[in-house]
């Protein structure tokens, strides 16, 4: 069974698109390009959820997932899951029951939640004890989920690399699976992304394999942020690996980091859509943006049909002698 195909909208301001100020033009250009899905934002306060079901509806696309804002240059606001802090705590489940209702509204099956860092970053430890910021975390996931089991939405953890992410928490997908399996809710999962697993895991193939039956999106980066194809990430080892655990769902799609006064521009980043391309300057190259939201999927589709090529040849149908 082949994947399903989407583009991580959030990103668009990598190449110089908000997708909160143009979402009916980046739809379309992703509809054309020929993905399945488009992630959007978790930003409930300036969506009108129904409004963006329309908007995907009439593009011909689903919304397999909000992809919530958690670190404090992306969020304006603390939002930290794991803080020995109760109100930072409640301001952070509160952002998610909310972002659940937008998925809910939008139509979206996934609502994503990750350890960001803190406003000051604690690298390569953080200051408060580990196992009680895991302890709240983990009371903080069952309160979102409970509250997402309401609206048949499911929470996907999402490991990020121990540079971006509270190093001891959730910065592994062996982490990730842990919780899966100690908390036993049937709504909660795990989003491996290549770029984070690059620098946090020893081997991707190898975190793939330990999170079968629990992956349920999948956050196709390059390890360099740059165009797919142009770092190092295994692509193909990945995309096998993917085919031998029977992952059939989407693969999502970041746009190339263009310039790093995009990447930058905090808080408010344009990752998130809350700032406009004339604020941040446009990207380095005079690519369409249909070009732009195309080259991804050609070269994955491109590999996926090789892929499937050998497995049928070396694996499924070869003779016996």
């Amino acid at each position: 069974m082949g994947f399903k195909y989407a583009v991580v909208s959030p990103t668009m301001g990598w190449i110089g698109h908000n997708v909160m100020e143009t979402p009916r033009e980046i739809m379309a250009a992703v509809a054309e390009a020929g993905y399945d899905g488009i992630d959007v934002p978790g930003e409930p306060k300036q969506m009108d959820g129904k409004e963006w079901r329309k908007m995907a509806e009439e593009a011909g696309l689903e919304v397999p997932e909000v992809l919530a804002a958690w670190a404090f240059h992306h969020a304006g606001e603390e939002r930290y899951l794991t803080s020995l802090d109760s109100a930072v705590r409640a301001c952070g489940i509160q952002y998610a029951k909310d972002t659940v209702e937008l998925a809910a509204e939008i139509g979206a099956r996934f609502v994503e939640l990750c350890t960001a860092q803190t406003t000051v970053p604690q690298v390569p430890y953080p200051l408060d004890p580990i196992s009680e910021m895991r302890k709240h975390f983990k009371e903080s996931i069952c309160e979102i989920c409970d509250h997402a089991k309401q609206y048949d939405v499911t929470i996907l953890l999402e490991p990020l690399n121990c540079y971006e992410g509270l190093p001891g928490v959730l910065t592994t997908v062996h982490e990730a699976v842990s919780y899966v399996e100690e908390l036993k809710r049937d709504n909660l999962g795990v989003q491996p992304d290549n770029f984070h697993m690059n620098i946090s895991e020893s081997s991707i193939v190898g975190a793939l394999r330990r999170a079968r039956g629990h992956i349920k999106h999948y956050h196709f980066n390059e390890s360099n942020r740059a165009m797919h194809g142009t770092g190092h990430s295994p692509f193909k080892e990945i995309v096998r690996t993917l085919k031998d655990i029977n992952y059939d769902g989407y693969i999502a799609m970041y746009m190339p980091l263009t310039t790093q006064r995009i990447f930058q521009s905090a808080p408010g980043a344009a990752m998130y859509g809350t700032r406009s391309a004339e604020s941040i300057g446009e990207s380095d190259d005079s690519r369409t943006l249909l070009e732009y939201v195309s080259q991804p999927i050609q070269l994955v589709k491109e590999i996926e049909r090789l892929v499937d090529a050998e497995r049928a040849y070396y694996e499924i149908e070869s003779p016996r002698y």
